[in-house]
């Protein structure tokens, strides 16, 4: 009975509202192709952490080299230096879960979750960062994420970046407000997760950065990583 009714109403309301029903199909059938991303995914050691070489303003170059290893890593404090810090963690596993309106990417490294919106008409004027840890504690050097399927593929578009790092395992690449990051994930023909993002950011960088990691599929559970701050200023005790 109640799908009889179901379908009755989505009868009227293509007979009194055409717009209404070819929207409605429309959003099904963009719910339908939607690429199946969802799961657990750890490093492919054979493709992890691929990035250009990065092409520096003299900004860029001032704070490269203004980088202090022992003390400037944002890390130290159980704080992300950027999206792709993020994702090169290794030895640590990623969890993406999809939903109509958004996308969740859970990172094991630091306990961080990114909520990002779908289909939104583009970012909010005061835009908010999208990633938390699990004590509900804004990251901003992540940035605020919006995205959109192309095919199979999903594009996520991230601006409103505070200063900090692209990443910080084994280079320093300094990124600013200004930095724009596009992401493209998909999964490749053997079932692996692929992530290929493109950087440009007119403050720091003289020409677009971009880099690639891949997942496998991890037979660990998702886990907490329990992160302690240990930045060398700390006071033992």
């Amino acid at each position: 009975m109640r799908r009889s009714r179901s379908r009755t109403t989505t009868r009227r309301l293509g007979t009194h509202f055409p717009g209404i029903a070819l929207l409605h199909l429309w959003t099904l059938a963009a719910v339908a192709q939607q690429p199946d991303l969802e799961g657990i995914w750890g490093p492919d050691p054979e493709l992890n952490r691929q990035y250009s070489e990065a092409e520096y303003t003299p900004e860029g170059q001032r704070r490269f080299d203004a980088y202090d290893v022992t003390s400037d890593d944002p890390g130290y404090w159980c704080i992300p230096s950027g999206l792709g810090r993020a994702w090169d963690e290794p030895d640590t596993t990623v969890k993406i879960e999809q939903f109509e309106d958004r996308v969740v990417i859970h990172y094991e490294m630091f306990d961080l979750v990114r909520t990002v919106g779908l289909n939104q008409d583009g970012h909010p004027p005061q835009p908010e960062p999208s990633t938390v840890n699990l004590e509900g504690v804004p990251m901003p050097t992540m940035g605020h994420s919006i995205g959109w399927y192309e095919d199979d593929v999903l594009v996520i578009e991230t601006v409103a970046y505070a200063p900090g790092y692209v990443t910080t395992l084994n280079r320093y690449i300094p990124q600013s407000e200004a930095l724009r990051s596009v992401e493209r994930i998909r999964r490749d023909e053997e079932d692996r997760l692929v992530v290929d993002t493109t950087y440009e950011d007119v403050v720091a960088l003289a020409a677009p950065l971009t880099s690639t990691n891949r997942y496998l599929r991890s037979d660990f559970p998702f886990t907490v990583y329990g992160c302690i701050p240990d930045h060398p200023d700390l006071e033992e005790g």
